[in-house]
Protein backbone atom coordinates (compact mmCIF):
# COMPACT_ATOMS: atom_id res chain seq x y z
CA UNK A 1 0.00 0.00 0.00
CA UNK A 2 2.81 2.20 0.76
CA UNK A 3 4.40 1.50 -2.97
CA UNK A 4 1.05 2.69 -4.25
CA UNK A 5 0.70 6.24 -2.09
CA UNK A 6 4.66 6.46 -3.70
CA UNK A 7 4.11 5.76 -7.07
CA UNK A 8 0.92 8.39 -7.43
CA UNK A 9 2.87 11.14 -6.63
CA UNK A 10 6.02 10.27 -9.31
CA UNK A 11 3.69 9.61 -12.53
CA UNK A 12 2.10 13.05 -10.93
CA UNK A 13 5.36 14.86 -11.37
CA UNK A 14 6.21 12.59 -14.65
CA UNK A 15 3.21 13.91 -16.21
CA UNK A 16 3.63 17.60 -15.47
CA UNK A 17 5.96 18.48 -18.56
CA UNK A 18 3.42 16.89 -20.79
CA UNK A 19 0.25 18.52 -19.42
CA UNK A 20 2.27 22.03 -19.19
CA UNK A 21 2.89 21.82 -23.03
CA UNK A 22 -0.30 21.18 -24.22
CA UNK A 23 -0.13 17.44 -24.38
CA UNK A 24 -0.14 15.37 -27.46
CA UNK A 25 -3.24 17.00 -29.02
CA UNK A 26 -2.29 20.87 -28.71
CA UNK A 27 1.43 19.52 -30.36
CA UNK A 28 -0.19 18.27 -33.42
CA UNK A 29 -2.14 21.40 -33.74
CA UNK A 30 1.33 23.17 -33.37
CA UNK A 31 2.48 21.04 -35.74
CA UNK A 32 0.36 22.33 -38.85
CA UNK A 33 0.52 25.94 -37.38
CA UNK A 34 4.32 25.80 -38.00
CA UNK A 35 3.94 24.97 -41.66
CA UNK A 36 0.89 26.56 -42.65
CA UNK A 37 2.79 29.72 -40.80
CA UNK A 38 6.04 29.06 -42.56
CA UNK A 39 4.09 28.07 -46.13
CA UNK A 40 2.10 31.74 -45.53
CA UNK A 41 5.32 33.54 -45.55
CA UNK A 42 6.53 32.07 -48.47
CA UNK A 43 3.56 32.75 -50.03
CA UNK A 44 3.83 36.26 -49.11
CA UNK A 45 7.05 36.46 -50.21
CA UNK A 46 6.06 35.20 -53.53
CA UNK A 47 3.49 37.72 -53.95
CA UNK A 48 5.77 40.59 -52.45
CA UNK A 49 7.99 39.37 -55.52
CA UNK A 50 4.98 39.30 -57.68
CA UNK A 51 3.59 42.49 -56.86
CA UNK A 52 7.68 44.08 -57.57
CA UNK A 53 8.08 42.48 -60.97
CA UNK A 54 4.39 43.79 -62.05
CA UNK A 55 5.73 47.50 -60.66
CA UNK A 56 8.78 47.59 -62.87
CA UNK A 57 6.68 46.36 -66.21
CA UNK A 58 4.26 48.80 -65.09
CA UNK A 59 6.65 51.56 -64.75
CA UNK A 60 8.75 50.73 -68.11
CA UNK A 61 4.91 50.37 -69.92
CA UNK A 62 4.85 53.75 -68.53
CA UNK A 63 7.81 54.89 -69.65
CA UNK A 64 7.27 53.81 -73.49
CA UNK A 65 3.88 55.31 -73.34
CA UNK A 66 5.83 58.38 -72.17
CA UNK A 67 8.40 58.11 -75.09
CA UNK A 68 5.65 57.50 -77.63
CA UNK A 69 3.32 60.51 -76.87
CA UNK A 70 6.41 62.76 -77.03
CA UNK A 71 7.37 61.28 -80.41
CA UNK A 72 3.71 61.93 -81.78
CA UNK A 73 3.95 65.21 -79.94
CA UNK A 74 6.74 66.11 -81.93
CA UNK A 75 5.53 64.89 -85.23
CA UNK A 76 2.30 66.93 -84.46
CA UNK A 77 4.88 69.94 -84.34
CA UNK A 78 6.86 68.68 -87.33
CA UNK A 79 3.33 68.78 -89.24
CA UNK A 80 2.59 72.00 -88.08
CA UNK A 81 5.90 73.74 -88.93
CA UNK A 82 5.77 72.11 -92.35
CA UNK A 83 2.07 73.33 -93.07
CA UNK A 84 2.86 77.04 -92.01
CA UNK A 85 6.01 76.43 -94.84
CA UNK A 86 3.51 75.47 -97.64
CA UNK A 87 1.11 77.77 -97.29
CA UNK A 88 4.33 80.63 -96.63
CA UNK A 89 5.31 79.27 -100.31
CA UNK A 90 1.64 79.95 -101.23
CA UNK A 91 0.38 76.12 -101.44
CA UNK A 92 -3.03 74.93 -102.05
CA UNK A 93 -4.53 75.43 -98.30
CA UNK A 94 -5.65 72.14 -96.96
CA UNK A 95 -8.43 71.27 -94.16
CA UNK A 96 -7.23 70.49 -90.54
CA UNK A 97 -7.52 66.64 -90.71
CA UNK A 98 -7.50 66.09 -94.56
CA UNK A 99 -3.99 64.54 -94.61
CA UNK A 100 -4.25 62.58 -91.56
Amino acid sequence: MRKTWLLLPLLTLATLPALADGGPEQAAVAGRRVPAKAQLQQQLRARGAEVAQLQRQLTEQESHSRQANDRLEEQDREIARLRLQLEAMGGPRQGGNAGR
